[in-house]
């Protein structure tokens, strides 16, 4: 785990300061609203998506499932910023009001997320508000230092999943920010075409020869072969194998496995039933004979695929076995040969991810939290316990770090969690 330390935040003006000139940056006006009909949130995310490059997890095909499968289940509260009424930013919000040991209470605001654990095994990943390409920094910091501003009521703002970090403080007073920074290790894939797709040749040489181990010992039951789902039904199928593999993985491990959680699977049946036929859902299945080695579930945008869940078969030979290893590496020269930009892994920094990234950028979960006495007395036990006092302050914010992250299967964004298998 590291740390990261932030400087004050410039000001590059008011957003409602009139431009006095043509090279002026435009006026950027943000609110804190109620969201209108899904109908009219759907126009108007989808109008704005068209001009962003916002990733995956804030597309409507991911929101617009995530707000149907809570069905009104969570409150939740609609950021909008615009130019001359044009919306340029969006960013839905969950107020909730947590408890913790018994005695910290605390009005809390979750971006993408509901901060209540059933429905946040989803783990939203590359987040952050969706907002128009041209002035995104912009508009961005407008948008952080609104809900920094006196008029939005929060202790703690909770930032799951970041690609970027915002610039603090975010308005007038201290922040505390406790921070997890985590790899996101990603292949380039057209490093893989560079050498006629061959892209075990990339890896480390113990990589890659634990990889040709295994693919030569499963040749001993049959062929290796790589489909992909070529229907909605059968995308539902491979779901149904991913999962009895994942399950019986994770629960002969002693833990419940992501497809415990009802919400999780009825979110994803759904997310097939709308998104297959347009090419951002696939599923893949990896054979050796008749038998399933594995399989895999992506989401696929602009070229970009985020490997998301997978289930392997550890049951098909006792030496040399490797079967995320090997079903992993022939997905990738899949989609190299597809034509595909990037496979992405995702956040963690476990030994598969880093044998078989080419690359690594990272992604933060932050919790900023307002100038409050009991998080004070809070942080302070947490050093103590910690047995360090690692705290970096800059003027306007206060940084702690919050020591090792948590390997619990229970929460999101966990590097252990069964809602990605490891893929050993």
């Amino acid at each position: 785990m590291s740390a990261a330390s932030f400087g004050p935040a410039q000001d590059p003006g008011s957003a409602r300061a009139s431009a006095s000139g043509p090279n002026d940056p435009p006026v950027v006006t943000v609110e804190l609203v109620a969201p209108p009909a899904r109908e009219a949130l759907e126009h108007e995310w989808r109008a704005l998506e068209a001009r962003s490059d916002g990733s995956f997890f804030i597309s409507w095909t991911w929101i617009g499932a995530w707000l149907a499968a809570l069905d009104g289940a969570v409150e939740l509260v609609l950021l909008r910023a615009s130019i001359e009424g044009r919306c340029v930013g969006l960013g839905l919000l969950a107020p909730q009001r947590t408890r913790r040991r018994g005695i910290i209470s605390s009005q809390t605001l979750h971006l993408h997320a509901t901060g209540r654990a059933e429905f946040d095994s989803l783990t939203i990943e590359c987040n952050g508000f969706l907002v128009e390409q041209q002035h995104a920094a912009l508009i961005t910091a407008r948008m952080y230092e609104h809900l920094g501003g006196p008029d939005v009521s929060w202790d703690e703002l909770v930032l799951d999943g970041l690609v970027e970090m915002p610039r603090l403080p975010l308005g007038a007073g201290k922040l505390g920010c406790r921070v997890r920074v985590e790899m996101n290790h990603h292949v380039d894939l057209a490093l893989v075409r560079a050498r006629q797709g061959d892209y075990i040749g990339l890896l480390g040489s113990k990589t890659r020869a634990r990889i040709r181990q295994a693919q030569r010992e499963y040749a001993k039951i049959g062929p290796l072969r790589i489909e992909a789902a070529r229907t909605e039904d059968e995308a539902q199928a491979f779901l149904d194998g991913l999962k009895w593999l994942h399950q019986s993985h994770w629960i002969g491990r002693g833990e419940p496995g992501a497809f415990a959680n009802r919400f999780f699977e009825q979110f994803h049946r759904r997310l097939i039933r709308e998104a297959f036929s347009r090419g951002e859902v696939q599923l893949l299945a990896v054979h050796v004979g008749a038998r399933a080695l594995g399989y895999i579930y992506s989401f696929v945008q602009r070229g970009h695929v985020y490997f998301y869940q997978c289930g392997f078969n550890y049951d098909l030979s006792e030496r040399y076995n490797q079967p995320g290893l090997v079903c992993l590496a022939a997905a990738i020269e899949f989609y190299a040969a597809h034509g595909m930009r990037v496979f992405d892994l995702l956040a963690g920094d476990t030994q598969y991810k880093q044998r078989l990234g080419t690359h690594a950028a990272t992604l933060f979960w932050a919790t900023l939290q307002r100038e409050r006495l009991t998080f004070r007395l809070e942080n302070a036990a947490r050093e103590v316990r910690a047995g360090l006092r690692n705290w970096v302050t800059v003027p306007g914010s206060e940084e702690f770090t919050d020591g090792e992250m948590s390997r619990s299967a229970s929460g999101p964004a966990r590097a252990a969690s069964p809602r990605r298998q490891a893929a050993a």
